[in-house]
């Protein structure tokens, strides 16, 4: 009989003692934190188990010893004092056991006190914003799983839906405390391996923090239904030793300083619409697409349809401001910071000629950094852009005429098919395996097999074993109405010869034809009838013309770069609003961009965003207010306003600051105030 109990005894003990093991139990996590949560839920496993087996095993002992076939009779009684006592006190000094360590455990997890590093985590359908305090670091966050895994049309990732472009990068060894907010809706930030779970609420701050143990990868997601596109909100944490941290803000800070250049590179570039089309059309996959869907026709009643859409048939001004700014009160998101101007651009032309739409619209990132700086414009800015844009021109014009010069002169001392070196077979082979695999293994696959449907086979190709004229024609000028590209202007003579060798030679062809540059020479002018002096006169024409175009352009921009010195905002031309026009607007300013920080009440949050609630700045002069909210404050989190709002929306914030919960200052700050502050 013994020998039953104790078979009895070990299975029900073995669930508990192996659940460590177990892959659905809890994981222990790279915290110590998540380390004392998996401690207390083992705890309390143990206790739940230990109650059960004490509850189930009095309940099957009774039924066994005093069921009726053993002649039990039952005992007539009613109430016992002992017992009462006994099952309430037992059950209170066990929830007792209970509660001391999920209190502190609780408390331990609610202390972001002390914290080495602090991150703004602000939530947004569908993404994750990222603010470094005090490293002048920021960035957004975005579901990386290309579109055809999640259509299906792919097989899926090992990491499906939890991947990212950027992912949270954090150094070990240090408490990181983050505060948790939101642009629209309720989201959750939760990695399991951090034991954190915080909920991220609209124009609110909540706390937390971590300390992570040792170095990787860790992956969460959102853990509130916050939209049709919750399951596409992936959180990524890149964990590096402390040494690797501080190199990758090094990086970060020389990838700002590159991106700047580029971004202010892309202002005098004018790219073509099928190029702006191209762009675009991977910006939208990758931003637009969730709401507004792949083929532009939105969701009806909750994201509109872009086909023949107003806004897309209307003025650019307001596509512009639409997608730069946003519109407050709906899901369109305001993309100035998520995108640079030149990816504005290109995802602007593509929706304004996509779907049918086909306005014919090509719009540069010029347009979209003169919409974004007109709102607060100066005159010596607008002095300065005019000064800039007519030296553009003059060097503009210079760079082309020696350009065409020197393609002049280049074509003069062009080589003569005679003197052109000859290669061997194996020279021949080995350089254009090297051409095949940067230039068209990405299609035709590095076996030649290429793609079905998609791209052809490279082998027994008609165009590989046929003519070497014809394969040489293919690769020169590509074939219309297809992927294959025109190679004549991207390889020289030479590689051209060396690719079309290997193609023809490898994977089995063996057509034996050796291409020399001096084919590829002679196929280039007697196939296309073009002597020496013609391409010089030709390429002298497009230069010519190029210059002309590009100029007149230039000329263009600086003309209505000088006529927005005329057209820039002046403080005398500003209307006078009255206080009650300025608190509306200022409430309405700062619940969008100031409550996230400080508070829908004003009070911020202590030793992170300080309160305005009797601020000596907002007390003190208003000069001193308006400097604070034009030009931020270095080396803390305030931001700087003066390109993100206009005069009139600073001067209506600062008013109401300086008016509510209790400031009761009296001043009723104007937009010429600002402007000429900021003057």
């Amino acid at each position: 009989m013994k020998q039953r109990w104790y078979c009895l005894l070990v299975v029900l003990l073995a669930l508990p003692l192996g659940a460590a093991e177990m892959p659905l139990n809890m994981t222990q996590g790279v915290t110590d934190i998540s380390g004392r949560v998996y401690d207390l839920h083992m705890t309390i496993l143990y206790i739940c188990c230990a109650i059960g087996l004490v509850v189930f095993g009095i309940m099957i002992y009774s039924m066994i010893y005093h069921r009726k076939s053993k002649g039990a009779v039952a005992a007539n009684f009613h109430e016992s004092t002992k017992v009462e006592i006994a099952w309430t006190v037992i059950p209170f000094i066990i929830l007792i056991a209970m509660a001391i360590p999920a209190t502190k455990t609780l408390i331990a997890m609610e202390d972001p006190s002390n914290a080495d590093l602090t991150i703004k985590v602000t939530g947004s359908q569908w993404k994750w914003h990222y603010s470094y305090f005090d490293k002048d670091i920021e960035f957004y966050s975005t579901l990386s799983t290309p579109r055809e895994q999640i259509d299906g049309d792919q097989t899926k990732g090992v990491n499906y839906l939890l991947e990212v472009d950027k992912p949270l990068v954090l150094p070990i060894n240090q408490k990181v405390r983050f505060l948790m907010t939101s642009d629209d809706v309720i989201h959750s930030w939760w990695v399991p391996a951090f034991a954190v779970k915080k909920d991220a609420n609209p124009g609110f701050i909540n706390e937390a923090w971590t300390r992570i143990d040792k170095p990787g990868i860790y992956r969460g997601q959102c853990a509130e239904l916050c939209g049709k596109d919750h399951g596409f909100m992936p959180i990524v944490v890149n964990a590096l030793s402390e040494a690797d941290f501080d190199n990758w803000l090094v990086e970060q800070k020389q990838l700002a300083e590159t991106e700047a250049a580029a971004a202010a590179a892309s202002m005098s570039q004018t790219l073509s619409l099928e190029d702006l089309s191209k762009q675009g059309e991977q910006v939208y996959l990758a931003r637009c697409a969730a709401c507004h869907q792949p083929n532009g026709a939105g969701l009806p009643g909750v994201f509109p349809s872009l086909i023949g859409s107003p806004m897309i048939k209307g003025p650019v001004q307001g596509h512009l401001d639409i997608v730069i700014n946003g519109k407050p009160g709906t899901a369109m998101q305001a993309f100035a910071k998520q995108l640079s101007a030149q990816e504005i651009a290109a995802v602007i032309t593509y929706e304004r000629n996509a779907w049918g739409n086909n306005s014919g619209d090509a719009v540069q990132a010029a347009n979209v950094g003169n919409f974004s700086s007109n709102g607060a414009l100066t005159p010596n800015a607008a002095v300065a852009q005019a000064n800039a844009a007519t030296t553009m021109v003059d060097n503009t014009a210079d760079t082309l005429a020696q350009t065409a010069n020197q393609a002049v002169e280049a074509v003069a001392k062009a080589v003569a098919p005679e003197d052109l070196p000859v290669l061997t077979m194996e020279q021949l082979m080995a350089e254009g395996e090297q051409v095949y695999a940067a230039t068209c293994a990405a299609c035709h696959q590095a076996t030649g097999a290429g793609i079905s449907g998609a791209f052809p086979s490279l082998i027994g190709s008609p165009v590989i074993t046929g003519p070497v004229s014809g394969h040489i024609e293919m690769v020169m000028h590509g074939k219309p109405g297809t992927a294959m590209q025109a190679f004549s202007a991207q390889l020289s003579l030479q590689q051209i010869a060396a690719v079309i060798t290997y193609e023809r030679n490898a994977w089995g062809n063996n057509t034996g034809d050796t291409v020399q540059a001096a084919d590829i020479s002679n196929y280039a002018n007697n196939g296309a009838a073009t002597s020496q002096p013609t391409v010089a006169a030709q390429v002298t024409d497009t230069a010519t013309a190029v210059a002309d175009t590009v100029a007149d352009a230039v000329t263009d921009a600086a003309n209505q770069a000088a006529e927005a010195v005329d057209k820039v905002f002046t403080p005398e031309a500003s209307p006078t609003l009255t206080m009650e026009q300025l608190m509306a607007e200022g409430e309405q300013v700062y619940a969008t961009t100031c409550a996230a920080c400080h508070q829908a009440t004003g009070a911020g949050i202590p030793s992170a965003f300080p309160s305005l609630i009797g601020s000596p700045v907002i007390t003190g002069p208003v000069s001193g207010h308006i400097e604070m909210v034009m030009h931020g404050k270095p080396g803390t989190a305030m931001q700087a306003f003066s390109s993100q709002l206009s005069p009139r929306q600073m001067a209506a914030v600062i008013t109401y600051e300086r008016n509510a919960w209790g400031n009761n200052s009296g001043d009723a700050v104007q937009a010429a105030d600002v402007a000429s502050h900021g003057q």
